[in-house]
């Protein structure tokens, strides 16, 4: 869980916007300090999540109006789900910020948006690392007979599948509680050992497995792209390049917004008198992992040329009468213009 807070039953361990919730040991921060720093969250988040909704949008919107999608994009179009899901219940924690933590919305909300922002990392994560290896697949096995998109639906009903499973222990301790004369929806904890294992089985399944299998099938598919430019023509290094970059500003992006978060999530396990630099460091942190749902779409529609070419070109059959003239390069190397069943290509 990122936005919300933790609390230990044993008051030695908290998210660091309640400092009583840390152990005796008097904080060296100040508390306004701290609370004009938090004020500026909400419009962060604000803005995080308009532009996320519009982006992911856009994305949701390009792939579904392919007659003919390609299995890149059934995992796409399930990426963008899973961050749209999570932007729309962003409110709800930019509400409680706005109010100073309390929490008007019920046990039941409670339960319900803390089970989306953490499944969001689970969903997200789980999704960028089965599509790796359908990359893998499809550079370095292009004849594979289950790289079909029966089978992409279910290996991503499988991901749904399992995290909203890992999301179980969340469920259990997710829940209101009544803090200082407010009602603050949080994670209760019993004890520095469940924070010390919600630590670590959050970080391990949400990051460094996903992370191993993520570097190891980008770094095999870099190595047969290089290979393979030698026995091809020159022309198609260009390709090669450009694959390049993509793969590694996707691992570059999910290294960015997650590795501060997991690392400091570690740290705080056994920083009891916390800085008010580690503080400030832990709520960016926060705020760049809830900015990977917003970063995922804009790199695909940035990035991405066919899926701006499909938003151009819808733009186009609505607001103009020339746009019949348009021209699309299907995959199969001819052109046709207009034609509503060209596939989508991504990544």
């Amino acid at each position: 869980m990122n936005s919300t807070d933790v609390f230990c039953k044993n008051n030695q361990t908290d998210n660091f916007t309640d400092p009583s919730c840390l152990n005796s040991t008097p904080p060296s921060y100040s508390h306004i300090d701290i609370t004009t720093f938090m004020h500026i969250f909400p419009s962060i988040y604000g803005i995080l999540c308009s532009v996320g909704v519009i982006a992911n949008g856009l994305v949701i919107y390009a792939v579904a109006s392919c007659k003919k999608k390609m299995v890149s994009d059934i995992y796409v179009l399930n990426l963008a789900i899973a961050d749209m899901l999570f932007l729309l219940v962003m409110p709800f924690n930019i509400h409680q910020l706005v109010r100073d933590r309390q929490w008007v919305f019920g046990n039941f909300m409670c339960k319900a948006v803390v089970v989306v922002d953490v499944s969001n990392q689970f969903t997200t994560v789980g999704i960028v690392t089965v599509l790796c290896i359908d990359r893998y697949i499809a550079i370095v096995h292009p004849t594979s007979e289950k790289r079909t998109i029966h089978w992409t639906i279910m290996i991503n009903i499988l991901v749904w599948l399992g995290s909203f499973l890992l999301t179980v222990p969340v469920m259990m301790y997710a829940k209101v509680e009544r803090r200082q004369h407010l009602e603050v929806c949080m994670m209760y904890l019993d004890g520095p050992e469940d924070m010390y294992w919600y630590t670590f089985y959050q970080s391990i399944l949400g990051y460094i497995i996903p992370l191993i299998i993520i570097s190891t099938f980008y770094s095999l598919t870099l190595y047969h792209v290089f290979s393979s430019v030698r026995r091809v023509k020159r022309k198609q290094s260009l390709w090669a390049k450009r694959a390049t970059k993509m793969v590694l500003m996707i691992i570059a992006v999910f290294l960015i917004c997650w590795s501060p978060y997991h690392v400091i999530q570690v740290i705080n396990l056994s920083n009891n008198t916390p800085t008010i630099a580690f503080i400030y460091a832990y709520h960016i942190s926060i705020c760049l992992s809830y900015s990977h749902s917003c970063i995922n779409p804009l790199m695909l529609l940035i990035f991405a040329q066919n899926y701006r070419e499909r938003l151009c070109r819808r733009s186009a059959l609505y607001n103009s009468q020339h746009s019949s003239k348009l021209t699309v390069v299907k995959t199969d190397g001819s052109s046709t213009a207009n034609d509503p069943s060209y596939r989508c290509t991504v990544i």
